[in-house]
Parts: C-alpha cells; sequence; structure tokens
C-alpha cells in the first residue's frame, strides 16, 4: 500500500469515532461485500489522513491505491487519478496504463474487469482525493465501478471539499446519482472539537499546550486540523498564544479560494472581513458606497460559487471559515482598516438598531475600538456591556468589560469611576468562571482602596483573593493574610465579612494543623448564621465540615457539608459550592472509591444544572476521574478527564486533571504522555508539594516508577512525606512507593552483582522514621481501614522484597488479598505480580505461583495494565508457566451461518470457544474496535442479542451438524467453551 505523502506528519487525533466508522466499512468491503464511501469536508479537515489511517490499520488485509485529483485550469487529464493510483503501486499485477488512452467507455469496462481480477487475489481499496476537481471521464469510470458486482472484496473511497461544490457544480448530478446506488454511505468529517485540538497540539509541539495556546488555536483554527498545524509550526513549546502575524504558507491556505475570485469581488470579501460579522447585501452596500445592491448581490454570490463565502439563512453572507476574514483583514494597512472599521460604525449607528440590538451594540463597540476612538469606544463598551448582561451574555459582558477598564485607564479626566468599572469587572468574572481577568481585577482594586477606610470591603477582597490563587495555583492557604482579613473585617463584628473571613482563618489553620483552629470554626459558624448572608454561612459550613471530618465526627461533617451547598448555590458562589460538596464527600467515605465518585458525579451534575462555569466543572469532574480510576473505572475516568479539559477548566482543573492522567498513562504503560502531563503541572503550580489537597507528590513518585527512575521515585515520596500540617492527598501511598524506589534499586543491583549496603541502610532509616505508611486523618470507614492495611502490606513486602528475605512470597500473596479487600485493582495487580515472582522462584510453591500469576495476568488485562501485563507475560515465559493465551492457529471450523464473510466467521468461531475481544484481536492482527464491529455485524445478521447468544448459537448448529444434517461429512465437531 503507498500512503499519500499529505497525510505524513503527526498521529490522526481526535477521530477514533470516524476511523472506527471507515474501518468498519472497509472490514465489510474486504468481506466480500463492495462498498462505496463519500467522505467529504472542509480543506484541511483531514480527510485523506482518516482514510489512510484506516487503511494503514489493515495493509496486511488487503491493497489500498490512492490517486489525486488536480484543480488543473488550462487542460484536462482524463482518468487523471487512476493513472496515478496505478503508477504509484509497482505491485499490482499489469495494471492497464497504456488502456487509458482509448475510449472512455472501453476504458471503464476494462479497468473495471481489472478490478474484478485484482479483488480475486486481494481485497482492494480505490481512493480517489478531492474528486471535485475529477474529470467527466474519471466520474464515469467510477460510477461504473461503484454499480459493479456486490460480491467483490472492493472499496471506492472519494474525498471532496463540501465548500467547493454548490449547487451548480458538475459534480453534484454525479453524487446524486451515487446516492442511489445500494452500499453507499457518506461521512461529513466536521471540526476537532477542543480536546481534538488539544491532543494535535500536544502531538505537533511534544509536550502539553498551555490552555491559553488551546484556546487561542480552536478560536482561530475553529477545529481545522490542516490550519492547526500551519499555525502552530515552529512555535516553541511553551508557547500561550499563535503568532501576532499569519504565517505565509497559512495566509496562502485560508485565501486560496478567494485568489480565484474577480477583483471586484475580492475587494468587496475583504470590506466584509473588516465587518466582522455576517451581512447582508445591502446593509454592506451602504457600508462600502455601492447604490447598486444587486450587483453587490452577484459579487456576493460569485464568492459562495468559488467557496469563500456561504450564504445565510437569513440571507446574510460570511466567510466559509472564518479564519479568511481575519487574513484578509490583515493584508489591509492599520490607517485604512481605521477608516473602514470607523464607517462600519457610522453606518451601523445611522440604521437605529444600536439601541435594541445587543449584536448590533457590541458591533459599534468593536469598531469604535478599532477605530481608535477610545472616548466613544468606552462609551460603547460600557453600553454593549450592559445590554450583553441583560440578556445572560456574559462571556461578551465581561470582554466589553475587560476592554472598558483599559480604555478608562487611557482616559485619566474621565468621570466614570474606575472602582465601580473593577466592581463590575469582578462580578462579570466570577459568574463566568474566569478566574485569571477576575484576580487581576481583585489585585487592582485592592492596591485602590484605603483598607483602614473601607475595611469590610478589603476583608471580603482578601478572602477572595485567596481562593483566586489557589485556583490560579499561585498559593496555598496563608495564615496571614486571612488573619489580616479578619482583623479588617473585626470593624464590624456583626458584619458577613467578619464571619466570612474567620471561617476562611479557620480553614487555613485546620489545613496547618493549628490546634485553635476547631474553636474558630465553631465561632465563625455562629456569626455566619446570624448574620443571614449565604455566601458567609456557606463557607462557615464547610470549614465545620472540615473541622469535624479531622475530629473524625463524620455524622456531622457529612450534615454540615449538604448544608453548605444550598447556601452556595444561593450566592452564586461557584467556589464555595465545590469546596461544600468536596468536604460532603470526604465525610463519608474515601475518595478511592466508586461511591465517593458516584457522590461528586452527582454534584457535578447539580452544578451544571445550576450553571456553574466550566473550571469548577472540571474541578469536580477531575475528582471524579480520580475516584474512578483508584477504583478500577479507567474508562470512566477517562470520559470524566476528557470532559474536565474540553473546554479550559482553569489552572486548578487543569492540575487535578492531569495529575489523574499521569497516573492513568503510567498504570497503563503510556510513559511519554504521564511525563507530558507532570510537565503541565509543574508549569501550573508554583509549588505542588505545598498544595496539600493535590496527590501531587505520590503521583510524582509513581510515575518515575514507571520511568524507571527509582531515585526520583524515592525524593518524590519523601518530598510528600514532609510535616506541613494535614496529610497530602495519597499520602498512604508515599512510603509504598519510597520502599518500592529502594526495592528495585537493591534488585538491580544484585543482578549486577553490586554491593547492597548502602541501599539496605536507606531503607532501615525509613522505616525507623516511618515504620507504618502516612494515614490520612479524618473519615474512619471500614474501607480506609481496609485500604490503610492493605497499603501498610505493601509496604512491608516491599521492605522483604528489598532484603530478599525468605518469607517475601508470603508478604506479597497477604499483600494481594488484603488489596482485594480493599478495592484497590491496580495494586492488586502489581502484588499478585510480584507474589508469583516469589512462588515461583527458587524453593517456592510452584502451583501456587502459576495461579497467582493467572490471576493477576487476568486482572492486569482488564485493567489494561501493560507494564504489569507485560511483566507477567515474561515472567510466564521464563517461567513455563502456560496462561492459555490465544495463539495465533484458528480454532476449529464453525458451522455455517448464512450471509456470513470470512472475517465473520472468523470472529465467530472465536467467540464460541470463549475468546475475549482483546484475545481475538491479538489472534487476527486486528485492532479490538475492528472486532466490535464484526461482532456488532453478527448480532445483526443472526438476530442475537449478545455474545452468549452467538456462541450458543453456533453450539445448537454445532449439535445439529454432528447430527449429519448440516455439514457435508456429518462428523461431530465440540463447540467447546462458554462465551466470556
Amino acid at each position: 500500500m503507498v500512503v499519500p505523502a499529505a497525510t505524513a506528519g503527526p498521529q490522526l487525533v481526535g477521530r477514533e469515532r470516524e476511523l472506527d466508522t471507515v474501518g468498519g466499512l472497509l472490514d465489510r468491503a474486504w468481506g466480500e461485500e463492495a462498498q462505496t464511501l463519500v467522505v467529504s469536508g472542509d480543506a484541511g479537515a483531514g480527510k485523506t489522513a482518516l482514510v489512510a489511517a484506516a487503511c494503514a490499520l489493515r495493509q496486511s488485509d488487503g491493497e489500498a491505491l490512492f490517486g489525486a485529483c488536480l484543480p488543473l485550469t488550462s487542460m484536462s487529464i482524463p482518468f487523471l487519478p487512476i493513472r496515478s493510483a496505478l503508477r504509484a503501486n509497482p505491485r499490482l499485477v499489469a495494471p492497464p496504463i497504456a488502456a487509458v488512452d482509448g475510449e472512455g467507455r472501453d476504458f471503464a469496462v476494462r479497468f473495471d474487469a481489472w478490478l474484478d481480477e485484482q479483488c480475486e487475489r486481494r481485497a482492494l481499496t480505490l481512493v480517489v482525493d478531492d474528486v471535485q476537481w475529477a474529470d467527466r471521464s474519471t466520474l464515469d469510470t467510477l460510477m461504473y465501478a461503484v454499480a459493479g458486482p456486490a460480491a467483490r472484496r472492493l472499496a471506492i473511497v472519494v474525498t471532496l471539499r463540501a465548500g467547493e461544490v454548490g449547487l451548480g457544480h458538475p459534480l453534484q448530478r454525479w453524487l446524486a446519482d451515487v446516492r442511489r446506488l445500494p452500499r453507499t454511505t457518506e461521512l461529513e468529517l466536521g471540526p476537532l472539537d477542543r480536546a481534538g485540538t488539544a491532543a494535535q497540539l500536544q502531538a505537533v509541539l511534544g509536550t502539553s499546550p498551555h490552555q491559553s495556546l488551546i484556546d487561542d488555536v480552536q478560536a482561530h483554527s475553529r477545529g481545522n486540523p490542516y490550519f492547526t498545524r500551519l499555525l502552530v509550526t515552529g512555535l516553541p513549546p511553551g508557547a500561550r498564544a499563535v503568532p501576532a502575524s499569519f504565517p505565509a504558507d497559512l495566509r496562502s491556505a485560508v485565501l486560496q479560494s478567494w485568489y480565484r475570485l474577480s477583483e471586484p469581488t475580492r475587494q468587496l470579501a475583504t470590506v466584509l472581513a473588516v465587518g466582522g460579522r455576517a451581512m447582508r447585501a445591502d446593509d454592506l452596500a451602504a457600508v462600502a458606497g455601492e447604490a447598486d445592491v444587486a450587483a453587490t448581490r452577484s459579487l456576493l454570490l460569485e464568492a459562495v460559487g468559488a467557496g469563500t463565502l456561504d450564504l445565510l439563512d437569513d440571507g446574510g453572507f460570511w466567510f466559509h471559515h472564518p479564519l479568511g476574514a481575519e487574513a484578509l483583514e490583515a493584508t489591509l494597512g492599520a490607517d485604512e482598516r481605521r477608516e473602514w472599521h470607523r464607517r462600519f460604525a457610522d453606518a451601523i449607528e445611522a440604521a437605529g438598531g444600536a439601541e435594541t440590538s445587543v449584536a448590533t451594540a457590541v458591533a459599534v463597540a468593536d469598531h469604535r475600538y478599532r477605530s481608535g476612538e477610545a472616548r466613544s469606544a468606552l462609551d460603547w463598551a460600557l453600553r454593549a456591556a450592559s445590554a450583553a448582561r441583560a440578556a445572560s451574555g456574559t462571556a461578551e459582558e465581561l470582554r466589553l468589560l475587560r476592554r472598558g477598564v483599559d480604555l478608562r485607564a487611557q482616559l485619566p479626566g474621565d468621570e466614570r469611576s474606575m472602582d465601580e468599572l473593577l466592581g463590575r469587572l469582578i462580578r462579570a468574572a466570577e459568574v463566568a468562571g474566569a478566574t485569571a481577568e477576575e484576580l487581576e481585577a481583585v489585585d487592582l482594586l485592592l492596591d485602590r482602596i484605603d483598607g483602614e477606610a473601607d475595611p469590610l470591603r478589603a476583608a471580603a477582597l482578601l478572602v477572595r483573593r485567596m481562593h483566586l490563587r489557589f485556583m490560579r495555583g499561585l498559593a496555598f492557604a496563608e495564615v496571614p493574610e486571612m488573619e489580616d482579613a479578619v482583623r479588617l473585617a473585626s470593624a464590624d463584628l456583626a458584619s458577613p465579612e467578619y464571619a466570612l473571613a474567620s471561617a476562611e482563618l479557620a480553614q487555613t489553620e485546620l489545613w496547618h494543623g493549628a490546634t485553635s483552629a476547631g474553636a474558630r470554626a465553631a465561632t465563625a459558624l455562629v456569626r455566619a448564621r446570624s448574620a443571614g448572608d449565604p455566601r458567609a454561612l456557606s463557607f462557615a459550613l464547610s470549614v465545620a465540615s472540615m473541622s469535624a471530618t479531622l475530629a473524625g465526627d463524620v455524622v456531622a461533617a457529612a450534615g454540615f457539608g449538604r448544608e453548605a451547598m444550598a447556601p452556595a448555590l444561593q450566592a452564586r458562589d461557584w467556589f464555595g459550592y465545590v469546596h461544600a460538596a468536596l468536604w460532603e464527600a470526604n465525610a463519608i467515605e474515601t475518595w478511592a472509591s466508586a461511591e465517593y465518585a458516584a457522590r461528586i458525579g452527582d454534584r457535578r451534575k447539580e452544578l451544571e444544572a445550576n450553571g456553574g462555569p466550566h473550571p469548577y466543572v472540571a474541578w469536580l469532574s477531575a475528582a471524579e476521574a480520580n475516584s474512578h480510576l483508584a477504583s478500577g473505572g479507567w474508562r470512566e475516568a477517562d470520559e470524566r478527564l476528557r470532559v474536565a479539559l474540553g473546554s479550559d477548566p482553569g489552572p486548578l482543573g487543569d492540575v487535578e486533571a492531569r495529575l489523574a492522567a499521569a497516573r492513568l498513562a503510567a498504570l497503563q504503560g503510556q510513559l511519554r504522555e504521564a511525563e507530558a502531563h507532570l510537565l503541565r503541572v509543574e508549569e501550573l503550580v508554583v509549588d505542588g508539594s505545598a498544595f496539600l489537597p493535590l496527590e501531587y507528590d505520590a503521583v510524582r513518585a509513581e510515575v518515575r516508577l514507571a520511568l524507571g527512575d527509582p531515585a526520583g521515585a524515592y525524593d518524590a515520596a519523601l518530598e510528600g512525606a514532609v510535616e506541613r500540617g494535614v496529610a497530602p492527598t495519597m499520602a498512604e501511598w508515599l512510603m509504598p512507593f519510597a520502599a518500592r524506589a529502594l526495592a528495585d534499586e537493591a534488585q538491580s543491583a544484585r543482578d549486577a552483582g553490586d554491593p547492597v549496603d548502602e541501599v539496605l541502610d536507606r531503607l532501615d532509616a525509613l522505616v525507623e522514621r516511618f515504620p507504618h505508611i502516612i494515614e490520612d486523618v479524618g473519615t474512619a470507614t471500614e474501607l480506609v481501614r481496609r485500604q490503610d492495611a492493605a497499603l501498610d502490606g505493601l509496604y512491608a513486602a516491599e521492605c522483604a522484597r528489598a532484603r530478599a528475605e525468605p518469607g517475601a512470597a508470603d508478604a506479597w500473596s497477604l499483600a494481594a488479598a488484603q488489596c482485594v479487600s480493599a478495592r484497590l485493582p491496580w495494586e492488586e495487580a502489581y502484588a499478585r505480580w510480584r507474589a508469583a515472582e516469589a512462588l515461583l522462584g527458587r524453593g517456592g510453591d510452584r502451583a501456587a505461583g502459576a495461579e497467582m500469576l493467572r490471576s493477576g495476568l487476568a486482572l492486569a488485562r482488564r485493567l489494561r495494565a501493560r507494564p504489569v501485563e507485560g511483566e507477567l507475560l515474561d515472567l510466564a515465559r521464563r517461567a513455563r508457566v502456560p496462561v492459555e493465551e490465544p495463539d495465533r492457529a484458528m480454532p476449529e471450523p464453525t458451522p455455517v451461518v448464512p450471509g456470513l464473510t470470512d472475517r465473520e466467521r472468523e470472529v465467530l468461531a472465536l467467540i464460541a470457544v470463549g475468546r475475549t475481544y482483546s484475545e481475538i484481536a491479538r489472534s487476527l492482527v486486528i485492532s479490538e474496535k475492528t472486532v466490535s464491529t464484526h461482532v456488532s455485524h453478527l448480532l445483526d445478521k443472526t438476530g442475537s442479542a449478545n455474545r452468549v447468544e452467538l456462541a450458543r448459537l453456533v453450539h445448537r448448529l454445532d449439535q445439529h451438524d454432528g447430527d449429519g444434517n448440516g455439514t457435508e461429512d456429518g462428523a461431530h465437531r465440540d463447540g467447546g467453551g462458554a462465551a466470556r
């Protein structure tokens, strides 16, 4: 197979579902059921790359030919894509190149006959790129082939640029005819979502991109993979925004269709680009000073036909890809741009719509700003912000207020109050969850106000700044700052500000282990109830929940946490809501449980239903993902992480999500991905170890272990064990990780014949300092006690491994059993590997070791814990323990089931003997997604409800055949095994 060069570069990302669709169609086609696929999408959407990737995954099963059409203008080359496809693949037998020069009809017949001949030898895929430029002869030949026999192993795939196929395009009739033929499928390839763009950026840059870069790229490229690549190629890994000016190759790509327009149409499109929004022909003619509206509309329709513009349902015109507008406006000089913006603003104001329409008010504000009229721009920014607020346009309001603050700073003589503007900006940013903008405004306002003259306002701002600094990863809870807030707010002991500041000082003291914190928390709650302010009450209840949790009173803690959420929602304080939700869940069960994940999931849904901004939803989503992961639900964790990172989660949500993602990647053997996530965490947080609610050091240690860096893992574990107050999240894992690092060092030294005394000395010092794991304070449920025991068992087993003690096998077997009881499946899989390793060693119990190995392997495969799976398979080979892996040999043929392809019969045979999807995939050398597609077809064709019924069907037919009624020789075959 020859893959086109255009597909070279970063791996295909964000197209898993589409890849599965194309792959399923190729499977059907290569299983003697010819198929036709039409893939449409914008230029740069990745159509060719998608098809090439699907073919590459199946290159051992068939042949793929790629040919491309070209936008020729002065000549026409008949059958160009077919010629290029055949010439590019020398492995094909006698390609009929010479016959191409004959009559089109004769060639179509000969080419179709040649396809028949090739499909007898192998499955075949013919891909024709950019069919919108195909000549008539090529289209007729493709039509003849598409209408050919259904039984041949042939897929015909064509790609087309949807934006260039207008109603009058010659391809429209061909498409209409193809759609009427059987076995034709259409797939429209849309833009990548934000998560897909983020994955592409990571592939291009080689590291996790900044959230600001993801947002900037997504805003410019609108998820077009080609434009994304052009935007960021050459950027440094730490870039936070796209370049200020477009790269030349990007401008050429975006304006490709614009260059083909007539000069008057190009000029009009440029004016429309400056307008910045869709416009009707009459409105654009008024701005451009054109009296002939019909002529203006005719020019715009020319641009529509070329794919530069789209005609919208309301009669307006706008660019097919908005990046085209940015590129065109950038071609104008600064003075010319300002003049056009002034003319647009004048025209919109003259139309009189700015008083009633939010959209037009915003448009005038933007044009006045870009025309350089600062005072008028400030007037309109504030008017448009008020209109956006009334229409619940939070993001627009925030953007305009931020601009208003900047403009007001440029106009020192303006009568409008900067303090009032900053207050409006803070409120809008809080509603939107824009923590960076809110923190900047809070800092500006704190610098402007006199704390002694306005102490209550200053105290409230100090509390809010602490929350925002935490959300931004800039600082953890700091006692002196909250002491200052309490001092200021004490000007009025009955005020909500005093109750709020007291509650947050108590919370900060609790984190740092102050003995007076509990009493302060109780007093703060009394004052908050008296003050009658929902925000102060929510935080006072949350700190009461925290205090009760740390004291072990879980019933009171759960009640306080549950009560705190309603006033937080009433105050629209999203930070307060998440804080309350987490403390309620902490009081009920450990975070490392499915129960915790379910409770947090319910609170996340409630937050979403109440309009909570994404950074706070992402915070809860990341916590939910971490709990799913700990309890073995890695698929659920992956889904929640994708949601968390699907929009800008803010630094805290980003950090929480990436810590969970790093752990998942390390556990499943995606080491580069795990390291990239950790690097991003370190960029976002000033001092991860100081942020006690984060599992920073434990995850660092686990990733370093996965990377084969025991020294780094040991250092990370000890960094997390430093006394800072309350133990950090995952503190219980720190000692097992530290001991594991030392055991790895000792084992490596013994393997190399080196002394281990220094390593064992460090182990003795570690155990003397930490005889047991570091237990987290708070809720002590039965599951918590079991998890503590299991992790303590792992700690002891690692110490035994480091010392090469004779009882290591017993220690690991006990640890594995304890992990089962504690519902810690990842740790259980690891413990089973170590137990099997010890049991199968010299003088061990071989039968027990083999059983431990097989059970560990089954669990590792369920978790997709590739590192542990690989170690167990290696151990099985060395110890000669059969693990009943599916071999490449096929099982006995299944009884005849009408209508199945050869591949479907192979899959059915493996299902009948109880193979899992992953085992079938390994046996047939195909992907698990392809296996799933085949199983879906089998269910449809047999009317079965699931794989169990499929296996029963084979067994029934097998018994029937054994009576001599269904097979040629009447011989009985054993259907064998229960389906899983």
